[in-house]
């Protein structure tokens, strides 16, 4: 006997089992109902117990608890595996399939041709408040006909919708006046209205080819004419209708409201293609419906949606109607970029959000772009209810994440960034300062007493210059405090990423693209591209990746990363700035050594940097007394990160900040005789930067004021040279040639600056004068450079001479032999190469080579002279004191 049939159930119909009763009876296995598959042991909806229980009475609460798929997940029973795949988490529909309808019945008004491909459930009615915005919104598409290119809409499926365009139509405002609010608080039902409108004006336009009146052209033998195609559906793609907000405002009150974030794509998923719905035709009314289509099992209409045909089946599947549609799904994360975030890469990250592409938006954003994505934020779920011994829910464990299904998606280059009129205000404030260079030098890492010089080396960096960047190294003692300026400069720049060479072969890794993910199917951008133009990469411990000094070396050389993939060869665009700093191998800076010998890097990545200091802790009782007071104030709260206060006015900008009185006369009569030497001018860039007693008092700014301003004076200000300027870096430059060329011996052939450093040279000028917020490269400016530069090269005056085939210098090592370094080093090769051709063997131990040097009249220095050689790449170590001389 079957048992009875539950209250407030329809009738069943039976796939497979053994039920031959009312549709009461619930077999073990699935059946079908308003065509959808649900297990046949958990068909109750989650609403449908209140409801029954209004009409039941006290008998609904005898009834058993839900089960199947609507009940808590089961670590036991054979009902855990019973759950339909379109009801699993990942299986997630687009936002305008949101609704749970597993089929429709395709019954267009005349008004709108594509009702049902926008409002899957909704019925239309003429006199609607819908209907009177859909016209309205057809009338504003019609009366701007050179914003819409309605072919080329028809044909691509989508279009664009600026914010400015529709907003502000009067006429469109006297139906619809809430039409901005209603776009962000109910994103997918005004979408939609957009959308119908658009499509509708599509085909009254006669765009469609099943619309025209002309005679439609026949395929023949010689020439195939495909057959005419109705309008699919149209997407629409709204810009700039909410502003960028930061993903920590996210809130359970946004979820399905429009959202819009800024960022950098930091990894793309692989691209997926499904059927999302399946078109059929009735061959006995000729009825067009359309079944959704979820995972393997391809569903099929077992009955007719007209009410007066009974057809059961011999339906035909309409692949080339609109209402078939293939759905193209791609996972991308952005990683937040915005000025009012600061992060150190180290204890606090950048916030990161998953955004989902569909239709045309796959495949239109690379790893490394910069982009603004409007959507509509949802959550998903991570995980399943716990379920208790009782069977209880053991509260709610599900981990919800917050995702953004992309609506339109707009390259950030195009986009400026905003800033509030309190920003502004700030910003003024530190222009109006009478030495706004020396308030931002000392506030970039106040924690770093001293050494200002090279934080104005790194504060001319991240204000970049033109169209190239500017690479600045930082060598020194550990624990001078170099790490802490790259953490600084990773905290204020506009677009950066910090990569630390402590963590060894993992942080080589973080450097180039690689392929992450289970199955090695996501591409993750680099801390290189991660930080391309115009952007800031800061590595730390730069000589610790050795493994990745290559990829390193070809991104600062050509501004692009190459990787081999099976089969394909591909390359992407990196051009950041680089701010590195590097340890000496053997704890403490020799100054007897070269800089090459010092650090382990390869000659070639060494030219790449535009400026280089040593920062050494040299002992000295000024300097100590000075760090002493500088760390005791700092502690006590002397030097707040507080904003500029009031009594900064607003004036013009006085001389303390460029010293117009000390600088040179810049001549304009080329033919002067007594035109004296820039490098010999008593300047001390040094002394003007130091914190003098006087300036106890001085507020440092913090790291948020530091970025904004930077980010305003990059965006706003283009400076270019002068006249006076253009000869000041000629002048300077043709002086450096001049003395590398008069150095002397064999010195003639190299040159401490290139046309590389030259280009540098320029870049400085142009971040020193956008400092100013000023639109002309002025003399004072290159002054400044000058200074800059010129002390980077006295300090690493011996690194040109590591550098080049044959480790040419410009010092002489006193020696009983006589002669340069680099003839000492040519006559030492030459004699190992004769001796190894002599003997028949190219391995020799430290003691050999002793022997060998003494032969070419090397009395001292030999130690040092077979390191170079090794570097050189004339000798390769092989062991303990054994070398394996290089043939010619």
């Amino acid at each position: 006997m079957n048992p009875p049939a539950p209250r407030g159930r329809a009738p069943s119909r039976f796939i497979r089992g053994r039920g031959r009763g009312g549709g009461g009876y619930r077999p073990y296995f699935y059946f079908r109902r308003n065509g959808r598959v649900i297990p046949a042991r958990g068909n109750r909806q989650p609403g449908q117990e209140a409801e029954a229980g209004t009409s039941a009475g006290a008998a609904e609460n005898r009834l058993p608890p839900a089960r199947g798929w609507n009940r808590p997940a089961s670590k036991r029973g054979r009902d855990t595996n019973l759950d339909c795949s379109f009801l699993r988490p990942e299986n997630y529909a687009a936002p305008e399939d949101g609704l749970q309808v597993q089929s429709i019945a395709v019954d267009n008004p005349k008004a709108c041709p594509g009702w049902r491909l926008y409002f899957l459930r909704d019925t239309y009615t003429e006199d609607s408040d819908q209907a009177k915005r859909i016209t309205a919104v057809e009338a504003h598409y019609q009366r701007n006909p050179q914003k819409y290119d309605f072919v080329r809409i028809r044909e691509q499926g989508f279009f664009k919708l600026p914010a400015l365009g529709i907003v502000y139509d009067e006429q469109l405002k006297k139906v619809w006046p809430r039409l901005a609010e209603d776009l962000r608080e109910h994103p997918q039902r005004s979408l939609s209205t957009l959308a119908v409108a658009m499509h509708t004006v599509v085909i009254n336009h006669n765009l469609d080819a099943n619309d025209t009146s002309a005679p439609l052209e026949q395929s023949t033998l010689e020439q195939y004419v495909p057959p005419p195609t109705r309008t699919r559906k149209i997407y629409v793609r709204p810009e700039d209708f909410t502003p960028v907000e930061l993903t920590t405002g996210i809130s359970a009150d946004r979820v399905d409201t429009l959202f819009s974030v800024r960022g950098i794509v930091s990894s793309v998923g692989e691209p997926t293609y499904s059927i999302a719905w399946q078109s059929f035709r009735c061959s006995r009314c000729q009825t067009e419906q359309a079944m959704r289509q979820r995972g393997s099992f391809q569903p099929r209409p077992y009955h007719c949606k007209q009410a007066q045909c009974v057809a059961k089946d011999s339906f035909v599947p309409l692949r080339s109607s609109p209402y078939t549609r293939i759905s193209a799904k791609q996972i991308v994360r952005l990683e937040e970029s915005s000025l009012s975030l600061i992060a150190d890469y180290d204890s606090i990250l950048p916030g990161e959000i998953d955004v989902e592409l569909r239709h045309d938006l796959v495949d239109c954003v690379h790893v490394g772009q910069e982009i603004v994505v409007n959507g509509v934020l949802k959550l998903r779920d991570l995980g399943e209810d716990v379920t208790t011994a009782t069977g209880s829910v053991a509260g709610d464990s599900n981990e919800l994440k917050a995702y953004l299904k992309a609506a339109s998606v707009q390259d950030a280059r195009h986009k400026k960034r905003e800033f509030s009129e309190r920003d502004l205000e700030a910003i003024a404030m530190i222009n109006a300062e009478p030495n706004s260079f020396k308030l931002l030098v000392q506030s970039l890492a106040p924690e770093v007493h001293g050494h200002e010089l090279p934080k104005a080396a790194c504060l001319l960096s991240l204000l970049g210059g033109g169209a190239g960047g500017v690479n600045v190294l930082l060598v020194g003692d550990p624990g001078i405090g170099k790490s802490k300026i790259l953490q600084n400069c990773a905290q204020i720049t506009e677009r950066g990423s910090h990569i630390s060479g402590k963590r060894g072969a993992q942080s080589a890794q973080r450097l180039g693209p690689t392929f992450t993910g289970r199955n090695k199917r996501v591409l993750q951008a680099g801390g290189l591209m991660t930080a391309s133009s115009p952007g800031h990469c800061t590595l730390d411990d730069v000589d610790k990746l050795a493994s990745k000094q290559a990829v390193l070396l070809q991104c600062m050389q050509s501004g692009e990363i190459n990787m081999p993939l099976p089969g394909a060869f591909s390359t992407f665009l990196a051009q950041p700035s680089i701010i590195a700093c590097a340890n000496p191998q053997r704890g403490q800076y020799d100054e007897g050594r070269y800089l090459l010998q010092n650090i382990h890097i390869v000659p070639s990545l060494l030219k790449e940097f535009h400026l280089v200091y040593v920062l050494l802790d040299k002992p000295s009782v000024v300097r100590d007394i000075s760090l002493t007071a500088h760390v005791r104030a700092l502690h006590a709260g002397a030097k707040k990160r507080a904003q500029i206060a009031a009594r900064y006015a607003l004036k013009p900008k006085t001389s303390d900040s460029m010293c117009e009185g000390t600088f040179y006369d810049v001549r304009t009569d080329d033919d002067s005789e007594d035109n004296d030497s820039i490098m010999q001018q008593d300047y001390d860039l040094d002394k003007r930067l130091e914190l003098q007693e006087e300036d106890a008092e001085l507020d440092l700014l913090p790291p948020i004021l530091i970025k904004k301003f930077l980010a305003y004076a990059r965006q706003n200000v283009n400076p270019l040279l002068n006249e006076a300027a253009s000869r000041s870096i000629e002048r300077f430059f043709m002086e450096l040639r001049e003395g590398g060329r008069t150095g002397g011996g064999e010195d003639t052939e190299q040159s401490q600056l290139g046309s590389g450093q030259l280009l540098g040279l320029i870049h400085l000028s142009q971040a020193r004068a956008r400092l100013d917020l000023s639109n002309v490269v002025t003399p004072q400016h290159v002054r400044d450079v000058i200074a800059l530069l010129t002390e980077s090269i006295t300090q690493t005056s011996l690194r040109a001479e590591g550098c080049g085939e044959m480790r040419r210098g410009s010092r002489k090592v006193a020696a009983a032999g006589g002669g340069g370094r680099a003839s000492q080093l040519r006559n030492f090769v030459h004699m190992m190469q004769l001796r190894a051709v002599a003997l028949g063997r190219r391995i020799f131990e430290f003691e050999e080579l002793k022997e060998i040097g003494t032969r070419a009249g090397i009395l001292t220095g030999i130690s040092q002279l077979v390191e170079i050689a090794n570097m050189g790449g004339h000798l390769l170590k092989k062991g303990v004191n054994m070398y394996e001389v290089v043939p010619d």
